[in-house]
C-alpha cells in the first residue's frame, strides 16, 4: 500500500478527492440498501440505473465513479405506492413541475430528497429517457421485461439486462449532449465487462423497435473516442447505421440537449415530433397553462394580479434572457448549472464579510420546493416556509460562507467571484416582521 510521507506529497490531493468520492458513494449505497428494503417490504419493484447500477455490478472501488444522485425506475402502476415508500423513509418532493398532473403523463421523472446535512437526491423515473417522442415508442415495461435481480445488503432490487443497460446509457449520453465524462466511462466499462456475453441481435432489435438507433449511435460514437476496444461489434454498429430514421428522429435528438436553455423550443419540438394528436394537444394545454407553483418560478413576487405578470415574464423570456448580463452588473449573485444540470447560486463578484448577499421572500410551505426555512416566532411557534426568488438555490455546507439574518443572506467571510454560496444546515435567527431575535432557523435544500 502506498504511504504518503509528507503534507506536500502530490498524491495527497488525489487521495483526499478519492476519499471524498468514496465516502459519498458508500453513504448513498447504504441509504439505497435501506430504501430497497422498504420497497421490498411494501411489495413494490425497484430498479436502479446509471451510477448505482454500475456500483453494484462493475466498479469494485467506491472512489472510481462519483454519484451525484440515485436514479430509480418505478413501474407505471406502482408510482403512488412508491411515493408512499419514499415518504415513509423521510424523503420529500423537491421539484416543481408545470402542473401537478404533468408527471407521469408528460414528464419522465420526479425528484425526491432525503436528509439535511448531506442530502441524497433521487430522480424517480417512470420512463428511462426524457424526450416526449420516446413515450409513444417505449412501452411501460421497457427495461423491466428482461430485468435482472441483484442483492444489496439484506434486500434486493433490479437492474436492466446488459443489452438494455447499454441501450439506455448510450441514448442517455446523446440526449444530454455528451456533457459528462463519467457517462462515457460507464459505457466503456460496461462494454468491457459484458460485450462477450451480450445478445447483440436483441440490442439492435430493441434500439429499432424503440426508435433509439439515432441516439444510441451518437452515444456509441461519443464514448468510443479514445477507447481502444470496440464498444459494440463492427457489424452491429453498421446495422444500426443502416436503420432508417426520419426528420422527427433527427430533430428530437438535436433539440434534446438544448431543452433546459430553450424551453419554448423544447415544447414546440416535442409537439412536432411526438405522434398522437390528442396526446400532443393535452401536452400543449399543460405547457401553455401551467400551475401556479410553476409560475412562481418565473415571477417570485406575490401581489394582486401577480399571475398575469408571471405569464408575461414567461412569454418574454426568449428576449429578456439577453438582458441577464446587464442585470448581473447590479446583482451580487447569479444562477449557473453544474455538470449534472442542477442550479447553483454563485457570487457574480467578490463579496466582503458582513455584506448582504441578497434578500428573499417567503410563502407557505407546499412540500414541493428547492429551498425552505423553518422560522420560529417570539411565542415559540415554528412555521415551515418556502424561500422565494433565486436565493432558494443557496447551497448547504458544514463549512458555510454565508448565514441567514432575518429575510436576508449575509456573507460571514470573503466570498470570491464564482464561489458557490452556502449556508449552514442550522443557524440562529428568528423572524418577527422584519426584525431578528434569537431562535432556530434551518435550511432544507434539494441538492
Amino acid at each position: 500500500m502506498a504511504v504518503l510521507k509528507t503534507a506536500t506529497d502530490p498524491r495527497l490531493a488525489t487521495d483526499r478527492a478519492g476519499l471524498a468520492v468514496a465516502t459519498q458513494n458508500i453513504r448513498m449505497m447504504h441509504f439505497l440498501a435501506r430504501l430497497a428494503k422498504a420497497f421490498n417490504n411494501a411489495g413494490v419493484p425497484l430498479m436502479v440505473l446509471k451510477g448505482a447500477a454500475m456500483q453494484l455490478t462493475v466498479y469494485d472501488d467506491p472512489s472510481e465513479r462519483q454519484m451525484c444522485d440515485l436514479d430509480l425506475l418505478i413501474e407505471a402502476d406502482d408510482i403512488d405506492r412508491a411515493f408512499d415508500v419514499l415518504e415513509s423513509v423521510g424523503a420529500y418532493r423537491s421539484q416543481v413541475l408545470m402542473r401537478e398532473d404533468f408527471f407521469p403523463k408528460y414528464y419522465y421523472e420526479a425528484e425526491y430528497t432525503v436528509g439535511d446535512i448531506m442530502p441524497v437526491v433521487m430522480d424517480v423515473h417512470i420512463r428511462p429517457l426524457r424526450p416526449l417522442r420516446y413515450v409513444q415508442f417505449m412501452p411501460d415495461d421497457a427495461l423491466w421485461a428482461n430485468a435482472q435481480r441483484v442483492q444489496i445488503g439484506d434486500a434486493y432490487l433490479f437492474i436492466p439486462c446488459p443489452e438494455e443497460m447499454l441501450l439506455h446509457m448510450t441514448a442517455h449520453l446523446a440526449v444530454h449532449g455528451d456533457t459528462s465524462r463519467k457517462w462515457r466511462e460507464d459505457i466503456c466499462h460496461w462494454s468491457d465487462q459484458f460485450a462477450d456475453k451480450m445478445d447483440w441481435q436483441h440490442f439492435v432489435d430493441a434500439a429499432q423497435k424503440w426508435h433509439l438507433t439515432l441516439p444510441v449511435v451518437a452515444g456509441i460514437e461519443a464514448a468510443q473516442v479514445g477507447h481502444q476496444r470496440w464498444i459494440v461489434p463492427q457489424l452491429v454498429y453498421e446495422q444500426l447505421l443502416d436503420t432508417p430514421v426520419n426528420w422527427r428522429d433527427r430533430l428530437c435528438l438535436r433539440q434534446a440537449p438544448r431543452d433546459d436553455d430553450h424551453p419554448t423550443a423544447h415544447v414546440l419540438v416535442n409537439a412536432l415530433v411526438t405522434p398522437g394528436i390528442f396526446f400532443v394537444l393535452g401536452y400543449l394545454f399543460a405547457a401553455i397553462f401551467p400551475g401556479k407553483e410553476h409560475m412562481r418560478e418565473w415571477y417570485g413576487h406575490e401581489h394582486t394580479g401577480w399571475l398575469p405578470v408571471a405569464h408575461v415574464c414567461r412569454l418574454l423570456r426568449p428576449m429578456t434572457k439577453y438582458l441577464d448580463p446587464l442585470w448581473s452588473i447590479f446583482s451580487r449573485t447569479q444562477i449557473i448549472r453544474d455538470e449534472d444540470g442542477r442550479p447553483q447560486l454563485i457570487a457574480s463578484r467578490d463579496i466582503d464579510a458582513g455584506k448582504t448577499i441578497g434578500h428573499f421572500g417567503v410563502r407557505a410551505w407546499d412540500g414541493q420546493t428547492r429551498g425552505s426555512v423553518i422560522m420560529t416566532d417570539p411565542h415559540g411557534q415554528s412555521q415551515h416556509l418556502t424561500i422565494k426568488g433565486k436565493l432558494r438555490f443557496v447551497g448547504s455546507s458544514e463549512k458555510p460562507n454565508a448565514r441567514f439574518d432575518g429575510y436576508r443572506i449575509v456573507a460571514i467571510k470573503r466570498i470570491r467571484k464564482e464561489d458557490v454560496i452556502t449556508v449552514g444546515v442550522e443557524r440562529k435567527g428568528q423572524v418577527t416582521g422584519r426584525k431578528t431575535t434569537q431562535s432556530t432557523q434551518s435550511l432544507q435544500k434539494a441538492a
